[in-house]
């Protein structure tokens, strides 16, 4: 690969400085942590607002999955030309706030006696569009504050973060639901969203950092992304993947909350405390995925891991007599799940660092994105309509086989280290 000579926007001498002492770094790695501890308490809690306190069934729960991710669809790519043009911590601040008011609405409405399916579909969809640009926003930020040899190194400690978040979150968000009802509960993703905004606005960033130097139409800044991103074959192979992975994985997840709730007949806090169990996993993938990397090549590292995680979604559907069996199963097949996706996600990130120029981060990571979350509304409703129709083990089951194959892409591409292929 041709070496693109780029600016971190960080000293050079900043190479030897451990991550744990960059406090630009630490603090956009806090903010996005406590975020992530809330938005997973909403991952568990929304669903079960439609669930147990508004009947919602398969269906319902594909459009309910689908409007979340929507916003990915439409905003995406224009979002990513606005994070290129304006400072990237700035995108940050003002997208906690407005995720935070727009779960507030959750809470209240219940308080007021208006909460209905249609609200929480408006709720996610206006939550989704503020964290299109949040979640362009930090990517795009982590090379800004971290010196190019050790990205990988911080996409590992943010997937760490993701990782202790799926393992708490849950479980609070069990406990608030058993405790306060499951509107209540959302709260606290609204304050962690505050949290994550207080957080961003102490990063130390140029104020010209983040804003393109183009004066071209937004439809050529997005073009000049999305050129980035399919003109190169490794890009291209690792993002298709990417998305149609995330595509079943949304079918999965539409109708899981359903399955545990109905069929396995899982109260709130056991549900989130076995969703918690198995998040456990994705902690120990983040923290062993670059020396799996190392030792066995990133192309083929990130195939199995892909193959791994689709086949690991897959046990859920041998779940079922007594609680405690069908605990174990749920919570061994989320273990593995995210043990292999933390993995994957840790080599998979960096890729599009090495292969992109500081300036194009902002569009570069949007066209990811719209490609990858884009499909995920069409995996939810997916999802939701296979339940219905099949039943939601067959949905649950077919879902994971489909995410297993996701990784024909990586094998078509013949894809292996970003240092090394580039075409």
């Amino acid at each position: 690969m041709g070496r693109v000579k780029v600016s971190s926007g960080v000293a050079p001498s900043a190479d030897s400085v451990p991550l744990r002492r960059n406090r630009s770094f630490v603090l956009l790695w806090a903010g996005q942590s406590v975020s992530l501890v809330g938005s997973q308490v909403t991952v568990v809690a929304l669903p079960l607002v439609a669930v147990v306190t508004l009947g919602a069934g398969a269906w319902e729960m594909g459009v309910l999955a689908a409007c979340g991710r929507v916003p990915y669809l439409l905003f995406g790519l224009p979002a990513g030309v606005w994070v290129d043009r304006l400072p990237r911590k700035r995108v940050l601040v003002v997208c906690g706030v407005g995720q935070a008011v727009a779960l507030g609405v959750v809470p209240a409405a219940a308080v007021g006696g208006v909460l209905s399916l249609g609200l929480l579909a408006g709720v996610a969809f206006v939550a989704g569009v503020f964290a299109v640009f949040a979640d362009i926003a930090a990517l795009a930020l982590v090379p800004l504050v971290v010196p190019r040899a050790q990205l990988t190194a911080g996409q590992g400690a943010l997937e760490v973060g993701q990782s202790v978040s799926q393992v708490s979150g849950p479980a609070v968000a069990g406990w608030l639901v058993q405790a306060l009802s499951a509107p209540v509960a959302i709260v606290a993703d609204a304050l962690s969203f505050l949290v994550s905004a207080v957080t961003a606005g102490g990063i130390r960033v140029p104020e010209s950092a983040g804003r393109a130097v183009e004066r071209d139409s937004m439809a050529r800044q997005i073009a000049a992304g999305a050129r980035a991103v399919f003109g190169k074959r490794v890009l291209r192979h690792v993002t298709l993947c990417t998305a149609t992975h995330i595509f079943f994985y949304n079918a999965f997840t539409a109708v899981l909350v359903l399955y545990l709730v109905r069929d396995l007949a899982l109260s709130p806090s056991v549900l989130g405390a076995t969703l918690s169990a198995g998040a456990v996993g994705g902690l120990a993938g983040s923290a062993v995925a670059a020396r799996l990397g190392a030792r066995f090549g990133s192309g083929p590292t990130m195939a199995a891991a892909i193959v791994v995680a689709g086949a690991a979604s897959c046990l859920v559907v041998a779940a079922g007599g007594a609680v405690a069996a069908s605990v174990a199963v749920v919570a061994g097949s989320q273990a593995l799940m995210w043990f292999a996706m933390q993995v994957y996600n840790v080599l998979q990130v960096p890729v599009r660092y090495a292969l992109t120029p500081d300036h194009l981060h902002g569009r570069v990571n949007a066209t990811i994105r719209t490609t990858v979350w884009g499909l995920a509304p069409l995996g939810a409703l997916a999802g939701g309509l296979a339940g219905d129709a099949l039943g939601v083990r067959v949905s649950l089951l077919g879902a994971g086989i489909g995410a297993a194959m996701a990784a024909l892409w990586l094998v078509l591409g013949r894809t292996g280290p970003a240092s090394s292929c580039a075409r």
